[in-house]
């Protein structure tokens, strides 16, 4: 095939067929990079329609290996957040319910955290699982291996230098070829739109929730897909040790009410009241004894579900950020306290490269409730010497207002393939 006739056709705006985008993948090793990215600029500018977009998941998922379906498999997959620690949760409470949960999760990206990072700071704890191990495993979280999906890495690699990481049909395509992979029967997706996340806007979210559940209905998934807000962090615990803290304490039935609304709404969305398990702290069990399969030593993983800070590192030098003045707090801006986070240490500037776990953030008081001047809204928990500006920034992120801002339900709505036109 004549690549240059092809990157013209879609540079045009004419539609690509199966046989065109099929033979792209295949080849996709051996095609230079200026023609990739010349490929993904023009899916950018020009859309991969409905058609497309499942020719190119298909492409990209029979490129790589599989593990084998298995009869009450679910996953869950987010779109990325701060505070988002959900997936901590709802794997091991799925399993306690009977499921089958494969989880194939990432680092963090930008100011967004990431679930490999915040299980890597619990001592021991293997994400870089074998495909043979995650076969033999009921329930884990684990990273994509160089097996599932590897053209996935290839033009991701490309699009993050690109400008092309926002194309609906590239994300779509991205986001199924690794969890088709997972021989799964049904899958949840938390699709956030917000300040904080990589869609800012409700119609761009519903777009690609849309994109996803009938891709993932075509490859013989049941898919169901949440909006959500991410004005906001979630929860009370930002930073990866903090995270791990939050997350046991939502396994006991102790987490913030917002964090358990998100929690419980995915585990409906997959079939499964989870209330039960959490009370009866047979998902707590779930989540020690994924600790152990995944390598934690059985002292360190008891001593983790018992007081978790006595396993996980907390950075030494505590900040206090607090108010000026007397009023009702009316906003926490997730975006600023995230690119905080991350430039504190917490995420990475550079791929690759190595970030301080025990960094993070304890937020103190919930946006509609009095505060008072000089009360602490949040703490940093940070190394020695953090730059001022950062701490500044952290306090420009809080507002406070003479009017009382009620909060209702995060999830704005829910996709399911009846809402999902195929053109």
């Amino acid at each position: 095939m004549h690549i240059p006739n092809l990157l013209a056709k879609k540079r045009d705006g004419h539609v690509l067929e199966q046989n065109e985008i099929d033979w792209f993948i295949q080849h996709l090793h051996e095609i230079p990079n200026e023609q990739i990215g010349a490929f993904l600029m023009a899916c950018q500018i020009n859309g991969l329609n409905a058609q497309e977009t499942t020719y190119l998941t298909k492409a990209m998922l029979e490129q790589g290996d599989r593990l084998p379906q298995r009869e009450g498999a679910v996953d869950k997959h987010s779109t990325g957040g701060v505070g988002d620690k959900m997936s901590l949760v709802l794997a091991p409470a799925l399993r306690a319910c009977g499921a089958i949960v494969p989880m194939l999760a990432g680092r963090g990206l930008a100011h967004t955290g990431g679930t490999i990072d915040k299980l890597e700071s619990i001592p021991g704890f293997n994400t870089g699982l074998s495909l043979e191990e995650m076969i033999a495993n009921p329930c884990f979280i684990s990273r994509q291996t160089d097996e599932i999906a590897p053209t996935d890495s290839i033009l991701y690699a490309i699009r993050d230098v690109t400008a092309t990481v926002p194309c609906i049909g590239l994300i779509t395509a991205s986001i199924l070829s690794k969890k088709a992979a997972e021989g799964i029967e049904s899958l949840v997706l938390d699709v956030k739109y917000g300040r904080a996340a990589f869609m800012q806007h409700s119609e761009d979210a519903r777009q690609l929730a849309r994109s996803m559940v009938r891709v993932g209905t075509e490859l013989g998934i049941q898919v169901t897909a949440q909006l959500t807000d991410m004005d906001h962090p979630i929860g009370t615990m930002l930073g990866n040790s903090h995270e791990v803290v939050e997350s046991i304490a939502c396994l006991k039935g102790r987490g913030p009410s917002d964090t358990m609304e998100l929690i419980h709404a995915q585990a409906n969305a997959l079939g499964f009241d989870i209330s039960e398990v959490i009370a009866d702290g047979s998902a707590l069990n779930e989540f020690r004894l994924m600790l152990i399969r995944q390598g934690v030593d059985e002292s360190v993983a008891q001593q983790l579900v018992d007081e978790p800070w006595s396993v996980l590192q907390r950075s030494p030098q505590q900040y206090s950020i607090q108010v000026e003045k007397s009023g009702y707090l009316a906003d926490l801006d997730a975006l600023v306290i995230g690119q905080v986070l991350s430039e504190a240490g917490a995420g990475r500037s550079v791929q690759g490269s190595d970030i301080d776990h025990g960094i993070g953030i304890e937020i103190h008081h919930s946006i509609g409730e009095r505060v008072e001047s000089g009360d602490v809204i949040m703490t940093l928990d940070g190394p020695f010497g953090v730059d001022i500006h950062l701490i500044q920034r952290l306090k420009e992120s809080v507002t406070v207002s003479d009017y009382q801002v009620k909060l209702g339900t995060r999830i704005l709505e829910t996709v399911t393939i009846s809402d999902c036109p195929t053109t």
